[in-house]
């Protein structure tokens, strides 16, 4: 009955679809006005109030574009001060042009590395930033969890946004916090490995197993270890060996991953569902010579135990 009522206590919800950019940066924007940095969507700044947001992308190929200028007509300045200065009308032609062969090569010359120049305004605009982009990142961070008691939804989806950028424990946390309280389903845009912590965290250990019940094929290398090396904990856990059953059902869907932990497989065998034993079963009858480390065996004492009369087995 406490299970039942633990699972009612967890609300419907539907979260928008989220796609990782391709580079972390791609979310981050910054003001052309105040110079605030924002990873949150929006079409006004939060600390001026202007529509001046711009991606930092986009500013700092306007900063490149500003320095090309710049040089640009500083040459064209030079060739009109050398050929003022001349001491004769050869001597000024001779300059002016020299200066137009001059600023044509550099103008030819910048167009073809625009490209590699937007990539070091880039890289300038974050050196000279960070601090600036922390900050900012810090204050979305804030304002997720501030809506967080009238729109949990909302704060998790801006918690989303951050996360992309602003990595750490603590947004994890939140993360996961809030994600105990909606029911999973398979039809969620749902994450996991972004979610991992350093620690044991038992909300995360429930959220896991409840990811291995409906999307088995989120559950990789880096939640597989993290589960092997809190194992002890999360059987300590109400359902802890449920979690650990889904989980070790979840990782023989790949040949690789019932290599690497047939010892935690092993131990959960029995209480695999048939399609997962099934699974299981042909894998290492495709492969009777890899070193399955006992769990060949353990598959071969369950089959004949449990499936003896099971024409499918």
């Amino acid at each position: 009955m406490a299970d039942k009522k633990a699972v009612h206590s967890k609300k419907p919800v539907t979260l928008r679809p989220f796609k990782a950019p391709r580079y972390a940066f791609d979310k981050l924007r910054v003001c052309r006005r105040c110079g605030r940095f924002t990873a949150l969507d929006g079409e006004r700044c939060g600390q001026c109030g202007r529509a001046s947001l711009v991606t930092v992308e986009r500013h700092a190929a306007a900063n490149a574009r500003r320095s090309m200028q710049t040089r640009l007509l500083l040459v064209i300045l030079l060739t009109l001060a050398a050929a003022y200065f001349g001491e004769s009308l050869q001597q000024m032609a001779l300059s002016a042009a020299g200066g137009i062969v001059l600023a044509s090569i550099l103008y030819y010359t910048q167009r073809k590395v625009r490209q590699n120049e937007n990539l070091y305004a880039l890289d300038r605009l974050f050196a000279r930033n960070i601090g600036a982009v922390r900050d900012g990142l810090e204050i979305n961070r804030k304002e997720a969890v501030s809506v967080l008691r009238e729109n949990d939804v909302l704060a998790y989806e801006k918690l989303r946004e951050v996360a992309v950028l602003l990595r750490g424990d603590r947004v994890s946390r939140q993360r996961v916090a809030l994600l105990h309280g909606f029911q999973i389903r398979k039809d969620m845009p749902l994450e996991l490995e972004q979610l991992l912590l350093k620690d044991f965290e038992p909300l995360l250990a429930e959220y896991i197993g409840e990811v291995a019940r409906v999307r088995p094929e989120l559950i990789k290398d880096r939640t597989l270890r993290y589960v092997k090396a809190y194992e002890a904990q999360i059987l300590e856990m109400p359902k802890g060996q449920a979690i650990m059953t889904g989980v070790a059902g979840a990782a023989v869907r790949m040949k690789r991953y019932a290599l690497l932990y047939s010892s935690m497989i092993g131990g959960y065998i029995q209480d695999l569902p048939k399609d997962r034993f099934l699974r299981l079963s042909r894998l290492i009858e495709s492969s009777p010579y890899e070193p399955w480390n006992g769990l060949d065996h353990k598959v071969a004492e369950v089959r004949e135990a449990k499936y003896r009369w099971d024409p499918e087995v």
